[in-house]
């Protein structure tokens, strides 16, 4: 009830009360009176309820208030790591690019190297291997594709070339890296088996053959394990 509503009924009962006060009897004076200090009750406690109810609207209007402010924080703080995001991958992508241009300038400069070193190799391999292993060299050494696995792919093998030795065809396959590990062995030997393959040799017949720019002392004694022949790019 509102406060204006409750005070209008408070000043109707006082005229009921002055106006019945003339005309009823003792009896029914008292038992009036106390109907209205029942009523006068009622309406302090609906006056305190209407009080209360106030005192909490005012606290629910100030938590919505806080609320609001704190939805209005996180949305501004949304905001500026969304900002944040975007400039992080910004830079991400940055370095990322960077990578790429170095790794293929490595990869060209790797490329170059190896091209030059298999150039040598050409010229300056028959010598060593009519010297060392009795090889004879038929024609020449070239770089050759063979069909790899799967159509359209095809094997690059950097040493190729037939030969003689004892007057028993033999093919010779080579690679030339400036370094070798244990995986790229593995790699070169998976290649061989497939040329065998493809030439239809047997695996005795073919000359294994790896020219380096360096290589550890294990890894050089791992490669003659294999059946490897190394060779020294200064040796050419």
């Amino acid at each position: 009830m509102e406060r204006e509503a409750a005070r209008k009924i408070s000043e109707i009962l006082g005229q009921v009360y002055e106006e019945i006060a003339q005309t009823v009897t003792k009896k029914e004076f008292t038992e009036l009176k106390e109907i209205i200090g029942d009523l006068a009750q009622a309406q302090n406690r609906t006056e305190k309820r209407l009080n209360e109810l106030a005192q909490a609207q005012r606290r629910t209007e100030n938590r919505l208030e806080e609320l609001a402010q704190a939805q209005k924080r996180t949305e501004e703080r949304l905001e500026e790591l969304a900002t944040a995001q975007m400039k992080t991958e910004r830079a991400l992508n940055r370095l990322i690019e960077d990578h790429r241009q170095t790794r293929e300038r490595l990869e060209n400069m790797s490329d170059a190297v190896g091209y030059n070193l298999e150039n040598q190799s050409y010229k300056g391999l028959p010598p060593l291997l009519q010297r060392d292993l009795g090889i004879e060299v038929d024609g020449r050494l070239i770089r050759r594709y063979l069909p790899g696995d799967k159509e359209g792919q095809y094997l690059q093998i950097n040493i190729y070339g037939w030969a003689k030795k004892n007057g028993h065809k033999t093919l010779i396959l080579g690679e030339a890296k400036t370094s070798i590990s244990r995986r790229e062995i593995s790699r070169f030997q998976k290649m061989v088996k497939r040329v065998a393959q493809v030439e239809n040799i047997s695996l005795n017949d073919i000359c294994q053959l790896i020219v380096v720019h360096n290589v550890t002392p294990n890894m050089e004694e791992y490669a003659k394990e294999q059946g490897i022949h190394l060779y020294w790019s200064y040796d050419l």
